[in-house]
């Protein structure tokens, strides 16, 4: 392999018809050996610089230096490209047609690469057969097929599974290893940190570029910090569609929450100190949130007219920032936040006339949890799916279920709505069988969002308030007036998830169930809508989450860790990776001693340039290094939830 660095000056793209770039001059550089990150939203310019990269756009203004030629090129898009009609190793064999590779190369590199991405048993499953995790596994791998110099991957863990992006990143490590410049997408803030340099992108234009830590000492303005209990008291205000300015002066703040801790973030122009709250650094998510809030602010029309704080707080998305009305005053605001639950609850929805509809509250007994699986078993013929799985959820509660593919999550959720029965055990809500009444009460986002593609964002919400036999209004129904007639299939993934959700709340539920509410989201539209979340836990509603991305794990009160339709896990965060260590390796020929650990069979990952070994015994480390002549330091730490997930995933044998 014969890689060599590939240098961006000043690259602009503007699409034919569009007055604004795609791409807006990007000035980097891809290095051999190492993982480039590019990270952001929807409409942020990853996948049209990965096209660039991969020859598919041109340039129209600006430099391209080093770029390989294309047969030295990889590429997955983000569909995965993996045909779906063919089987697993039908598809590797045609991609190294493609690639004209000898059988006699191709052959002990299929089988490799199989074997590293744990498909060698699904090798003659078909790509449609195959769950979402492995088909990105398998173009990440048809993409490396050829060892190219240049790997370019589009997002190929977004709404992948905990266990599987794990699989996918020692993927992606292993190819970098090699002395390949892989260069992917993510909206993930995790992975980004673990790469060797990552860019920050928004509307184009690279907002930060570096290692996480060089972007995190580049975060404008300053980040502040106080306790859970300043956080509930700004939650009252911070609702979706409010301006800054209509809020009372003492919660004027972007601000959002993260486990027990509230943060508040002021513009290099705002002087102010927030009342009880203290200066902090900026870790990585938090300084992401700083550079889009700045750049939110300074492209938009009220900073442009040299206004301060009167536009709606932006969501994030091309969309809400347009909002037009305001959803209450800060006076109206502040008198419900003083009342009690059900009148402090802001109403999306009006009951039509003669409705006997929802919102009228379950008479369940105190202290009745609002859902609750009691040791449930689900066979389908000879397969268990659940081994006598048990969960609550109680009011005011935010209850993380956290899982690979194939641990049981959704046949557990389907249970709890009646919508399978178990083979024994019982699953309730509101202290009884789940039925169509109970349902009612319940604001539920499936994975695939549950949304009508053809149909516009306001026909999808009407249809489903209909049902309700209520009308939509309030943030939600704006939100759904500024997405226009395009049909919601054709929106941004982002602008799809915040309207999923918005219509689960219409109707006011004493329950939410959200499947990946925020896959695929920015850093500023995930943290409002997490803000969203414990405002409505604070009301006393209970939430049921399922989440791939291991950061927002903290987020909840508690989280329950399933595989293999096991509970294997549960407790906060703390408690579960408590008593759980990783191995971290540093060494100048990081490398070879990827390679050589991988070869020994020990479960090994790259972050940076920094070898992590989950629950490693130092004694069986330190010979693999000894005989390949690597001098290395070793240090222990806590071991992340990713690996802890991995561990638990793997500790028992089987498909």
């Amino acid at each position: 392999m014969n890689a060599q660095s590939v240098t961006l000056k000043q690259v602009s793209v503007t699409y034919h018809g569009s007055t604004s770039p795609a791409l807006n001059r990007f000035t980097g550089s891809l290095v051999p050996g190492e993982v480039t990150a590019l990270t952001g939203g929807d409409g942020a310019g990853k996948t049209t610089l990965l096209k660039l990269l991969a020859g598919q756009v041109q340039p129209s203004d600006g430099s391209v230096e080093g770029l390989p030629g294309k047969e030295r090129l990889g590429y997955q898009p983000a569909d995965s490209g993996v045909w779906r009609d063919m089987s697993v190793i039908e598809n590797m064999r045609f991609s190294a047609s493609i690639y004209h590779m000898s059988e006699v190369l191709a052959r002990p590199r299929i089988q490799q690469l199989l074997n590293a991405a744990n498909l060698d048993y699904a090798r003659e499953r078909t790509g449609r057969n195959l769950s979402g995790g492995m088909r990105q596994k398998l173009g990440v791998i048809m993409a490396a097929l050829h060892r190219p110099d240049l790997l370019l991957l589009d997002e190929p863990t977004t709404g992948v599974d905990p266990t599987s992006r794990e699989e996918i990143w020692t993927l992606i490590s292993a190819e970098a290893a090699a002395g390949s410049a892989v260069v992917f997408a993510t909206t993930y803030l995790d992975e980004a940190e673990r790469s060797s340099k990552l860019y920050l992108m928004n509307r184009g234009k690279a907002l930060a570029s570096g290692t996480a830590v060089q972007v995190q000492e580049q975060a404008p303005g300053q980040l502040w910090q106080a306790g859970s209990a300043q956080g509930k008291e700004l939650s009252k205000y911070s609702l979706f569609g409010t301006s800054l300015e209509e809020r009372p002066a003492q919660a004027a703040f972007h601000n959002w929450r993260r486990a027990n801790t509230a943060y508040i973030w002021t513009n290099p122009q705002d002087h102010r100190q927030p009342a009880d709250f203290t200066k902090a650094s900026f870790d990585l998510e938090n300084a992401s949130i700083a550079f889009l809030l700045e750049d939110d602010e300074r492209t938009s029309p009220s900073q442009q007219s040299g206004q301060q704080r009167s536009q709606p707080e932006p969501n994030g998305t091309k969309f809400a920032a347009k909002l037009p009305n305001r959803e209450h005053s800060a006076t109206e605001t502040e008198k419900m936040a003083q009342s009690s639950r059900q009148n402090a609850r802001i109403a999306n929805i009006r009951p039509l006339p003669g409705s006997t509809a929802a919102n009228q509250s379950l008479a369940a007994p105190a202290g009745t949890p609002l859902l609750e699986a009691s040791r449930v078993v689900k066979r389908f013929g000879d397969f268990t799916a659940l081994h006598g799985v048990s969960l609550d959820v109680k009011p005011g509660e935010i209850v993380g279920l956290i899982g690979g593919n194939g641990a049981g999550k959704t046949t557990l959720i389907r249970i709890l709505l009646g919508l399978e029965q178990p083979t024994e055990g019982s699953g309730g809500l509101f202290g009884k069988a789940p039925s169509l009444d109970s349902r009612r009460h319940i604001g539920y986002v499936p994975q695939g969002m549950g949304l009508y593609p053809a149909m516009s964002a306001q026909e999808n919400m009407s249809f489903a308030a209909s049902i309700y036999q209520a009308q939509p209004r309030g943030w939600v129904a704006d939100y759904a007036k500024q997405l226009g007639k395009l049909p919601v299939g054709q929106q941004p993934l982002g602008a799809q998830r915040l309207l999923a959700y918005a219509i689960a709340d219409e109707h006011e539920p004493e329950l939410l169930i959200l499947d990946e509410p925020t896959s695929g989201m920015d850093p500023v539209s995930r943290m409002r809508l997490w803000r969203e979340l414990h405002r409505k836990a604070d009301q006393g509603l209970g939430i049921l989450v399922t989440t791939h991305y291991m950061a927002e794990a903290s987020q909840c009160d508690r989280c329950v860790i399933m595989a293999r339709g096991q509970v294997k896990a549960e407790g906060t965060v703390d408690q579960i990776i408590s008593g759980h260590t990783s191995l971290s390796l540093e060494t100048a020929n990081w490398e070879e001693a990827f390679n050589q650990l991988k070869s020994a069979g020990l479960t090994v990952s790259l972050d940076g340039t920094t070898l992590r070994l989950p629950d490693a015994d130092p004694s069986q480390v330190q010979p693999v290094l000894q005989n390949a002549g690597i001098e290395a330091q070793m240090s222990s730490s806590k071991a992340t939830l990713e690996e802890i997930l991995t561990l638990v995933s793997g500790d028992d044998s089987g498909k």
